[in-house]
């Protein structure tokens, strides 16, 4: 089952407090909890109907916009950091962060790398070669049916060397700094929102690069940690813990806000959820999309496999975590050093495929969706299912669902938004299409801001 022994380690625990972003740092669903009670933004929208004003971006971007002050911050590809201004959305600036801004190499370094590359070449061809083999055997095996179980030997010993050739590759030290890696065409590499603590703004790509920037466009510091093992690159965004950013590209590596320099690191696979703060007696800790605690100060894992969220991210309420991905699970936490996480409930939900929306907690309610739609609204307390039913959507769920003011918001990639009225029964009040777009949108007061692939938009009535 899923009772584990919370291993506090000089970690007493007596209070679990709701997630300790407060007003800032302001980074990824703003708080980290995509509820915005006090908004009153608009219900309908449309192209021409309730812009306040739109900014066409350099080119798209999945991270979501963050607002600092009468600044808003928004990613573009493939590493462009982006400063508007709130008031009618002009571009105040825009920086660039490219591995040709990094510090030069060492001699030393640079005739490492020389040798490097030269050893790269050498495995590449030799891995070519095996490749075409491979590839002429397989003809081979539809020919001469009779010898495709021989045939087949010899292409799984081939394979076994390609593999080990690659394996190599990727242990060359330097090659691997030197090399940009794998970028995809959907997310590309600005999927991470940045992260605010309202004097600097740190940002990190799927390039590896990490830097943090004074709100006037002045970059302190830019960091290249080790390349993403996540599947379709990297999307989980920075977090930001009092003087510390926590990064999570293979490693979960804790850095200095100062001057980027590495405080710990620990082992830890990577997912596309983005860690979320919290704070148990006085300490800082983060939850972890892989279902772990980690204290913030030394990173000691002080609790693990509570969950699993895969391509979003936890929920904390109330001394509960949630983990919604295909499973819905809760555990409450512990009240002291001796006692285990207990296990509140499990929960099959409805929604095959990836979850890439991070659910919402409102009033006793959880709200999920997955990717092709189907929405589900569970009891908080007993995981039990109140309703659901499939959003007909054109597209896929990516963006996260938002509670503002007094409504639920749900969109898809196709630009549609379906608002609606929150509690136990399905009540729409409004569809609303917009350009497509998958980053998760903002609110603050009267507004509405949404992160298309092509504009930012400023919405209100």
């Amino acid at each position: 089952m899923i009772m584990r022994t919370f291993l506090l380690a000089a970690l007493s625990v007596q209070t679990f407090l709701a997630p300790a972003f407060g007003q800032s740092p302001v980074g990824w669903r703003t708080d980290g909890t995509g509820r915005y009670p006090s908004a009153q933004p608009p219900k309908t929208w449309g192209l021409d109907k309730n812009v306040v004003w739109k900014t066409k971006m350099p080119n798209f971007s999945v991270a979501t916009p963050i607002i600092v002050g009468d600044k808003i911050f928004v990613c573009s590809e493939p590493t462009s950091l982006l400063c508007i201004n709130k008031a009618d959305g002009n571009i105040l600036w825009e920086k660039k962060n490219t591995y040709a801004d990094l510090p030069p190499w060492s001699a030393e370094d640079q005739e490492k790398l020389k040798d490097e590359r030269l050893q790269d070449a050498t495995w590449s061809k030799s891995q070519q070669t095996l490749e075409k083999q491979i590839n002429t055997l397989e003809k081979a095996m539809k020919e001469e049916k009779e010898k495709a179980k021989e045939i087949r030997k010899q292409i799984d010993g081939l394979r076994t060397q390609v593999n080990e050739l690659r394996t190599k590759r990727k242990a060359l030290p330097l090659m691997a700094r030197a090399t940009e890696p794998y970028r995809d065409g959907t997310a590309g590499y600005s999927q991470c929102t940045p992260v605010s603590n309202g004097k600097q703004v740190f940002v990190m790509y799927g390039n590896c690069l990490v830097a943090c920037y004074d709100l006037d466009g002045t970059r302190r510091w830019l960091k290249l940690l080790e390349h993403s093992t996540a599947d379709y690159g990297h999307g989980s965004s920075p977090t930001l813990v009092g003087d510390t950013l926590l990064v999570h590209y293979t490693d979960l590596v804790a850095l200095d806000i100062k001057d980027g320099s590495e405080r710990w690191r620990i082992k830890m696979r990577p997912l596309h959820g983005t860690s979320i703060p919290t704070r148990i007696d006085g300490a800082d800790v983060v939850m972890t999309p892989t279902g772990a605690i980690v204290r913030v100060a030394d990173g000691k894992i002080v609790a693990d496999k509570l969950g699993q969220c895969g391509e979003n991210a936890p929920i904390l309420h109330d001394q509960i975590a949630y983990f919604i991905a295909g499973g819905a699970r809760a555990v409450r936490l512990p009240s002291s050093s001796s006692e285990k996480v207990e296990s509140l409930w499990k929960a099959n939900v409805k929604g095959a495929g990836y979850w890439f929306s991070s659910p919402i907690y409102h009033d006793g309610l959880i709200y999920a969706v997955s990717a092709s739609g189907p929405f589900s609204v569970l009891d908080a307390m007993t995981g039990k299912l109140v309703y659901d039913i499939r959003l007909e959507f054109d597209g896929q769920v990516y963006p996260s669902i938002c509670l503002a003011g007094k409504y639920v918001y749900v969109s898809s990639d196709n630009g549609m938004t379906i608002v609606l009225e929150p509690g136990r029964e399905y009540k729409e009040i409004a569809r609303n299409t917009l350009e497509t777009f998958r980053s998760t949108p903002v609110f603050e007061g009267r507004r509405m801001y949404v992160r298309t692939l092509k504009h930012l938009w400023c919405l209100g009535e």
